[in-house]
């Protein structure tokens, strides 16, 4: 079976995914400002390295725990889905290939928007999403890869896309076309 694989933040979208979910809770429930010094101190130990990103990601999300994330999500995606970049519509895809979305932001935001996208496998960093907890390995890098692998063995890679060929050189091995994304715009590598 021939598959696309696909990078979602900053390759589909034109931003991080869950760093705009986070701003548009906080713009909708402002209630959730009471977390932001919690929030800022672990930015702050993770952007001076103090903290692993996986430490960080363990409690970087929740505050779930403080919103309904099935309608919030739903809600975001419904204002934010425009924002997805024509290459990566299904019309615009190739249908003889499987349509393969792998991402590091939580599995509960990235889902919905890969169901609207008629993707065939989402893989991302799954959480709990009632309490915002990361429950494995954050999707990224080689561990993109994995599990690409765990999922989907007997897959031939034919195309690519993602905005990093340095966090995502492991994921461009694999690929026999390799795309390179800025702005929605594509380069071939």
């Amino acid at each position: 079976m021939q598959i696309d694989v696909y990078d979602f933040d900053k390759t589909a979208v034109p931003y991080d995914s869950a760093m705009k979910y986070w701003y548009w809770c906080l713009l909708h429930r402002p209630y959730l400002i009471l977390l932001l010094p919690w929030q800022l101190f672990w930015s702050v130990l993770a952007f001076c390295r103090i903290i692993s990103v996986p430490a960080y990601k363990r409690v970087c999300f929740r505050f779930v725990t403080f919103v309904n994330t099935k309608k919030t999500v739903a809600k975001f995606w419904d204002k934010h889905q425009k924002d997805v970049y024509p290459f990566f519509l299904p019309e615009n895809r190739p249908a003889d290939k499987k349509c393969v979305l792998i991402s590091a932001s939580p599995d509960f935001l990235i889902n919905e928007i890969a169901k609207r996208m008629k993707v065939d496998l989402c893989i991302a960093s799954p959480h709990d999403e009632r309490t915002g907890k990361l429950l494995g390995k954050v999707c990224r890098r080689e561990e993109k890869v994995n599990r690409l692998l765990a999922e989907l063995p007997e897959a031939e890679v034919a195309d690519v896309y993602s905005d990093s060929v340095k966090h995502d050189s492991y994921i461009f091995e694999l690929g026999k076309n390799r795309y390179l994304t800025k702005k929605g715009d594509l380069t071939r590598l």
